[in-house]
């Protein structure tokens, strides 16, 4: 079975003022959640690469001899993919000099030849979404369409039942109806407040993802950092906010008069959506913890109307219209067939 990836990478080359590349450059890279570093030396042509790296916001620091130390804040690192760098070292003191940039580092994929959307945290949290089910937002991405009415997708115009959701690189189908776990029978079995990113893999994905003609879902979760957060939601669906269907009605028979009335109805329709999520440090720079709570309570009922009135209009043994009066009830109530 095939794993993905849960990280991303930084890579990009050290070059001079003159667009030199610079070989032997130092390279570090530090979380700014969880001060974690990296560090790694750019090769004989200038490249480097840091491999392995959480999803989250990271500062780069380079260093030579005979150039500035060059410090790069908010550079973004997206699950499945390299962030690209490009360093420009300026001539400088042998020590104590420093060119800061502070201008966010664009998350542009010149490495690989995949189609994918990366849907990060700030699209998941304030972006609207009919049931909270995360794994929708994959139908803003290009080449995705509802597949019929049972809430699967379809990427490429492929059977939904062909596609892949992993979960922090683990399995997240079900295999009896080949299918996200969740998707037609329950809301989901991820919050979506526990999701911190997700990436939409449509064509040319490499064969570490596998297992699928159709599309791959590839999610990361939440976890701790160095500050304490959380949160708490509590969504109310509930019909008496709105219209009555006006095909819902109620037919009424009255064995005494033997007239049938019709009346509208309106069945109890209740959802509730509530839950909570807490982050934080165990010990800080060395240990994290993250915890999610989500439940879904529902109360609706189900439909139906009858096509043939003979279901809804008590009739007798024989099949003629039950006309039975207030003295003949039991033996009327008796003979009602459907």
């Amino acid at each position: 079975m095939a794993q993905s990836t849960t990280t991303g990478a930084i890579g990009g080359t050290v070059m001079n003022p003159a667009k030199e590349v610079v070989p032997g450059a130092s390279v570090s890279v530090k979380s700014t959640a969880t001060n974690k570093e990296d560090a790694t030396t750019s090769d004989g042509e200038g490249r480097f690469k840091i491999p392995n790296l959480q999803p989250g916001d990271y500062t780069v620091t380079v260093n030579s001899p005979g150039f500035s130390a060059f410090n790069q804040a908010k550079v973004i690192v997206e699950v499945g993919r390299e962030t690209t760098l490009d360093v420009g070292l300026t001539v400088g003191p042998v020590s104590g000099g420093t060119v800061e940039v502070t201008a966010e580092a664009p998350v542009i994929n010149t490495t690989q030849q995949d189609f994918s959307t990366n849907m990060n945290q700030t699209s998941i949290n304030e972006l609207p979404i009919n049931g909270q089910r995360w794994s929708n937002f994959a139908l803003l991405t290009p080449g995705t369409v509802p597949d019929a009415n049972f809430g699967l997708i379809s990427f490429r115009g492929i059977s939904g039942l062909l596609n892949n959701n992993t979960v922090d690189g683990g399995d997240n189908n079900q295999a009896f109806f080949s299918e996200e776990r969740g998707r037609t029978r329950i809301n989901y079995v991820i919050s979506q407040s526990a999701i911190r990113e997700f990436q939409v893999n449509t064509s040319n994905y490499s064969a570490e993802y596998g297992r699928a003609a159709g599309g791959v879902t590839n999610a990361v979760t939440k976890s701790g950092t160095n500050k304490l957060h959380g949160d708490a939601f509590f969504y109310d669906r509930d019909n008496r906010l709105g219209a009555r269907n006006p095909l819902a009605f109620v037919r009424t028979f009255d064995p005494a008069t033997g007239t049938t009335t019709v009346a509208g109805i309106k069945p109890v329709d209740k959802r509730y959506r509530f839950g909570a999520d807490i982050g934080g440090p165990i010990k800080k720079d060395k240990a994290f913890f993250f915890f999610n709570y989500d439940q879904v309570r529902r109360n609706f009922p189900g439909l139906a109307i009858f096509n043939n009135g003979s279901f809804v209009t008590p009739r007798t043994s024989g099949g003629t219209l039950n006309t039975c009066t207030a003295t003949t009830q039991p033996n009327c109530s008796a003979t009602n067939v459907s």
